[in-house]
């Protein structure tokens, strides 16, 4: 069954063939002129074909070639006066029709052809008897009646058959997708539990001094990993089979990525007491374009093979790169030889090596756990990549596994190969954090409670007390109602009711630019690939798998938290504070800035701005000098109620404005109890209101003005030193007066005036 184009190209060559070897015949019988007549033939065909590549409808272009090529027929047959050749070139004609599968039309050409001979049979009967006698022409015509038929049911057998197996192709498919689905399934249910085994033995591991103590954690750790291993292999080899492993080309560091590999190694040969070597070059370039996961991946394999298969010895890792020449992309071919001195393999045996589960099943190696998937899963991974993997091995003499793969040259500087040494590297020592991150604030959801006290757990090794919620709905709450601005949302990815992804697509459509850039990290059990991709595509920023690692998590905080929050291990809450302290607010980052004004409702102050966040800063900032409380101060003293009322009431409508709702709801109990006369009411709370007032204030000078407060305050103290030597009163707190440069007023330096009359001069 060809492609539509491809019978269209064959209809139009075969038609071509036809017409020219009839023009061959008539020239040779009846003279150039009449094959002339019989090559104009061709002119419409060829422009009916030139028409029909523009057109999609694929039924219009069948019958566009066919009643051309039928008319075209008969213009030439009737031409050349050879009649009784159309039979034949109409059969011709018929095959290629039969090629599209399109019963309705072979019916109708078959049926319309038939009918069209037989009254050319009728009516130009002399014409054709020139040829043959008219009943052979009967029988030719009912030969090709017959053609018609059989072409019509073979076009049904070959329809139902095709409708046949893409009905099994979808029962393929869907049992491929269930497939995938269970392995998802078994992937996020076996390595949820995971996590909480893995993660707590992390913690653990950091806390236990007791030798024992260390080994068990150890052992718990090192099942966790091998258990992992095994579903990732089984993983792997499903993607194989499904046809869908990857080969991703970016650039990488190969040494690095070696030297990652040789420190996990050097951990499982120093277990078994094996010499680990390395015959490493110089010339390997810096940076190599390859799929870097799946190189290290059959490394991690082959290596891992040879220390489990060998009990006593070494084991040798030697890598050369040989560059290739000749070819438009730098290039060349990485070698990567692992040679043991292990049990080896015997030659019958050799045969299952990169075969789906083919350990070979003999005595000496009973004892060594694994799938047999790993050299299977590793000669794909080579075939993909275009390289070459080959095994030398004589039985109780050890084995040589080779693996040549070509990589492109991203840059061709040679990179030296240092080795990070494992001396300092204690089993059971536990994972010490380089940075804190105190002030961080991180959501963690998940529907497991263990799974959440893990998380927990997990992040105050980086000094993060983080919240926790129970589902997708309570995250979508709490980013919401917005009362925390979360520095990163640690999200799961499989929960019921509402899962990770979509409650990452809630939050991301919420009307609010924090919603919208809040990194969102996926928590995912699920290994099957392409997860990463719909994750992202969700609105998420980046994922972990689970079990989480403390070392990625590290990585993956250091990412996405915001630099403010992050400061070397080792570093105080006080260090941290005073640090804060001393940045200016004109470099903070705006939600930090925001962050700082404790004891005002930002989001209420941003609205009275319409929205404008820098019209409220400036706001704040007049907010911060404009101080009424002295002038209330006045009033209060000299029980003025009435101008005590209208400056009360200042206060109140400029705290609402930037939102101080505690100051304004304090301010109009007291306007409404000048106004009635309560002066009992008045001296119970004034001091009070100008306690929460004058805080306050102080603490948005300190952010916007800090140097005009630290005068302040020397000026407070330098008086309180003079008091003091005069034995006078000292100054019982700080004279609020201008201490910022523009036209900022201060009521007690105002004339002796009403409040209306100052807040009138003012205005």
């Amino acid at each position: 069954m060809l492609p539509f184009r491809t019978n269209v190209t064959i209809f139009i060559v075969e038609f071509l063939c036809a017409v020219l070897l009839h023009a061959f015949y008539v020239y040779s019988n009846m003279g150039p002129e009449n094959a002339f007549y019989v090559a104009l033939g061709l002119v419409p065909v060829l422009l009916v074909f030139l028409i029909s590549l523009r057109l999609t409808r694929e039924k219009l272009v069948i019958r566009c070639l066919m009643y051309t090529g039928v008319a075209s027929f008969y213009y030439i047959c009737t031409a050349a006066h050879t009649e009784a050749m159309l039979v034949f070139m109409l059969l011709v004609m018929g095959i290629d029709i039969a090629l599209f599968l399109d019963q309705p039309i072979i019916i109708e050409y078959f049926g319309g052809s038939t009918v069209l001979m037989v009254i050319l049979g009728i009516f130009r009967s002399e014409a054709i008897t020139e040829f043959f006698p008219m009943t052979q022409y009967v029988a030719y015509l009912t030969m090709y009646a017959f053609s018609g038929v059989a072409m019509v049911f073979i076009t049904y057998s070959i329809n139902r058959y095709k409708v046949q197996m893409e009905e099994k192709n979808e029962i393929a498919r869907e049992a491929l997708e269930a497939k995938s689905n269970f392995l998802a399934n078994m992937s996020h249910e076996i390595r949820t539990p995971m996590n909480a085994i893995y993660g707590i033995a992390e913690i653990m591991e950091g806390t236990v001094r007791n030798k024992d103590q260390q080994e068990y954690i150890m052992m718990i750790k090192r099942s966790s990993e091998n258990l992992l291993y095994i579903i990732n292999e089984i993983l792997d080899f499903s993607k194989v089979d499904a046809g869908k492993l990857e080969i991703v080309d970016e650039p990488y560091n190969f040494n690095e990525m070696l030297q990652d590999v040789v420190t996990m190694m050097e951990l499982r040969a120093r277990e078994k007491n094996l010499q680990l070597r390395l015959d490493m070059p110089r010339n390997i370039p810096k940076l190599l374009g390859g799929d870097e996961k799946r190189v290290r991946q059959i490394l991690i394999n082959i290596m891992n093979n040879a220390i489990k298969f060998t009990n006593r010895g070494s084991v040798t890792l030697k890598v050369t790169w040989e560059e290739a020449v000749g070819f438009p992309i730098p290039q060349g071919t990485l070698t990567m030889k692992v040679i043991d001195t292990g049990i080896g393999i015997a030659k019958e045996n050799m045969s299952m090596l990169f075969t789906a589960f083919g350990q070979v099943n003999t005595k000496k190696n009973r004892n060594v756990e694994g799938t047999g998937l790993g050299l299977a899963i590793c000669k794909n991974l080579v075939d993909e990549m275009g390289g070459v993997i080959s095994v030398e091995s004589e039985l109780d003499k050890g084995s040589v596994f080779t693996v040549a793969i070509p990589q492109k040259i991203v840059d061709d500087a040679p990179d030296d190969y240092e080795i990070k040494r494992l001396d300092n590297i204690i089993p059971g020592g536990g994972y010490s954090a380089d940075f804190v991150a105190p002030k961080a604030r991180v959501l963690v959801v998940d529907d497991n409670k263990v799974n959440l006290q893990v998380a927990h757990e997990l992040l105050k090794l980086f000094g993060i007390e983080a919240k926790l919620a129970g589902s997708g709905q309570e995250a979508i709450d709490l980013v919401s109602r917005h009362l925390i601005s979360y520095d990163i949302i640690f999200m799961d990815h499989m929960m019921p009711y509402i899962d990770g992804a979509e409650a990452t697509q809630r939050i991301r459509s919420m009307d609010s630019e924090y919603a919208r850039k809040v990194p969102i990290i996926a928590l995912t059990a699920n290994a099957i690939k392409g997860v990463d991709k719909q994750l992202i595509a969700a609105g998420m920023n980046d994922y972990i798998s689970k079990p989480i690692k403390v070392a990625q998590l590290g990585d993956i905080l250091k990412k996405w938290l915001p630099s403010s929050r992050v400061f070397p291990a080792g570093t105080s809450m006080e260090d941290i504070e005073r640090a804060e302290k001393n940045t200016p607010w004109d470099e903070l980052p705006m939600e930090e800035l925001l962050e700082r004004f404790e004891g005002i409702d930002t989001d209420t102050g941003i609205r009275n701005c319409a929205g404008n966040v820098k019209g409220y800063i400036e706001l704040l900032k007049t907010y911060a000098v404009s101080n009424l409380g002295n002038l209330l101060d006045e009033y209060f003293e000299n029980e003025d109620m009435e101008n005590y009322a209208v400056t009360a009431h200042s206060i109140k409508g400029a705290s609402q404005s930037v939102g101080a709702l505690d100051v304004a709801d304090m301010a109009y109990s007291l306007e409404r109890a000048a106004k009635r006369g309560d002066i009992t009411y008045i001296w119970d709370q004034h001091e009070e209101l100008i306690d929460h007032y004058t805080e306050i204030l102080l603490m948005l000078r300190q952010i916007f003005y800090p140097e005009h407060r630290q005068n302040e305050e020397k000026a407070v103290a330098e008086n309180n030193a003079r008091a003091a030597m005069q034995n006078t009163q000292p100054v019982p707190k700080p004279v609020y007066q201008r201490t910022a440069p523009g036209p900022i007023y201060t009521p007690y330096l105002m004339g002796k005036g009403t409040a209306n009359e100052n807040m009138d001069e003012n205005s």
